[in-house]
């Protein structure tokens, strides 16, 4: 039953990861796994940088696979597949006495809509969630067993997970409480070799520390817009019930919380370990409620940034269902069926909107149109580099036609397309969120589109870098709205200049 759980995972998985474009967090995956090795090591120490280690990994992977966005993906795949299994293992550790909690964590983690969708991204999210997985299971077990290997690997899966994503070392706090939860015999036989863990966690961590200390004292603009804590539990409760694609009604939430609270009810059923329980619920709560505390300095509230809670969240689901199972299976069944109907509900529907940027097709839609003599301006800039991914590197009966840049241009050779896409005049878009005067925005628009006939406006999240919209202005003022194709997130419109 477990390795059909595993087959079900990888089918929810496996069916439709290429079915949309990469975004630009996964072009920079790609991007930053390409990247020197001596500069990649750098990013171990680099302020801002996260996840320097799963760019580390990622490497031989895609020289193995190839950097196409299916290989890309199904190295998440691969590690949303193994956590089934993981959450397997650590529900049988902390309630031995019930394998069917095991089994229907399994269950839920396999048809999860949220580790779905972060099974089919090219990013670290699946891959943290093991690691968080198998810190828990290996620091369970070296409380229970002891032994140097077992300490060792639950030293070295919590540092891995640190440096896969800087916010899973709120997952240590939650191991610190769960030691406390023992009874005093436990904690006399294992205080020292969990200080001696805890103390050797530092060490590693010692690098983020300094660099993260001063940025978050500092403060400064993050991009992300301050989420008060109420908000942030609903919007986790509602990404952990219902994934990334959620419905306006919010009697669905409703229903979830009420079952996670109903898993306090199994604190006196036959089988049930109260250390357990007490673990999993600080699991759940105290790396949300650290995780504000931070942002009350720093806001960069994402749900996915606390992805390493959810297996918390799903063993809960599962002993809320066995608590009901003890009163009655009626009711027990109805819970499994509501949770399986929302979960194919949520998987459907995320499978049914395109969510992410779609510049697969954008791409094509300009090279099947664009002269080697025309501009392409990047508004924002950052879309370059996922324009630059699906550019193709040769373009049918153009190869031989000579062209003389203007120096003013710089020939962009992306690194993922190995160095021969055919190359094009680009230009970044203006930034002029820090009140650029209409003045200053005419004449830098002079400047960039001197000596172009054509111009193309590739256009995505502008807001971000020109929120009054004053270069696409310039370019209506100035020239002639010719053609234009709107893509998911994505803009395309191409302007004729006098």
């Amino acid at each position: 039953m477990l390795a059909a759980c595993a087959g079900l995972a990888f089918v929810l998985r496996v069916v439709g990861l290429d079915a949309e474009s990469l975004w630009r967090d996964e072009i920079d995956a790609i991007r930053f796994a390409y990247w020197p090795l001596a500069e990649l090591f750098e990013t171990f120490t680099r302020p801002g940088h996260n996840g320097p280690l799963y760019y580390l990994l990622l490497r031989p992977w895609l020289e193995v696979a190839g950097r196409s966005g299916f290989a890309l993906r199904f190295f998440s795949l691969s590690f949303g597949v193994l956590s089934v299994p993981m959450m397997y293992r650590l529900a049988r550790r902390l309630f031995p006495r019930w394998p069917s909690v095991a089994l229907l964590s399994a269950v839920l983690a396999a048809i999860s809509p949220y580790l779905v969708w972060y099974g089919q991204e090219g990013k670290m999210y699946a891959l943290v969630v093991v690691l968080a997985l198998l810190s828990m299971d290996r620091y369970l077990a070296a409380l229970e067993r002891g032994g140097w290997s077992r300490w060792l690997l639950y030293l070295a899966a919590t540092s891995a997970a640190v440096y896969v994503h800087l916010v899973a070392a709120l997952i240590i706090p939650v191991q610190v409480i769960g030691f406390f939860a023992l009874d005093r015999q436990a904690q006399q036989a294992r205080w020292k070799p969990a200080a001696a863990s805890l103390a050797a966690l530092t060490l590693p961590y010692v690098p983020l520390l300094v660099w993260q200390v001063p940025l978050l004292l500092n403060g400064g603009e993050t991009g992300y817009r301050f989420v008060p804590l109420h908000k942030m539990l609903v919007s986790l409760l509602g990404s952990y019930s219902l994934g990334v694609v959620q419905p306006s009604a919010p009697w669905f939430l409703v229903l979830f919380g009420a079952l996670l609270l109903s898993s306090v009810l199994a604190w006196k059923l036959p089988g049930a370990r109260q250390a357990s329980l007490f673990l999993l619920w600080a699991w759940l709560l105290v790396p949300v409620a650290a995780f504000f505390l931070v942002t009350l300095l720093r806001p960069m509230y994402t749900a996915r940034y606390l992805i390493f809670v959810m297996p918390a969240y799903l063993l809960l689901l599962a002993v809320a269902v066995r608590a009901a199972a003890g009163h009655s299976r009626l009711i027990a069944a109805l819970v499994l069926v509501m949770l399986a109907a929302t979960s194919g509900w949520g998987i459907w529907l995320q499978g049914q909107n395109q969510l992410k940027a779609d510049f697969r097709a954008a791409t094509r839609y300009v090279a099947a149109r664009w002269e080697r003599e025309d501009l392409i301006l990047f508004q924002i800039p950052y879309g370059r580099y996922s324009f630059e991914y699906y550019w193709p590197e040769h373009l049918p009966e153009r190869d031989e036609v000579s062209m003389d840049l203007d120096a003013r241009f710089r020939v962009f050779l992306p690194t993922v397309s190995g160095g021969g896409a055919v190359p094009y005049r680009w230009a970044e878009g203006l930034y002029t969120n820090d009140g650029m005067s209409l003045a200053e925005a005419d004449r830098r628009m002079a400047d960039l589109a001197a000596g172009s006939r054509t111009v193309w406006l590739v256009a995505t999240e502008t807001a971000l870098w020109d929120e009054r919209g004053l270069v696409q202005a310039w370019l209506e003022e100035h020239g002639s709205h010719v053609d234009e194709a709107h893509f998911v997130r994505v803009d395309i419109v191409r302007y004729e200049l006098p």
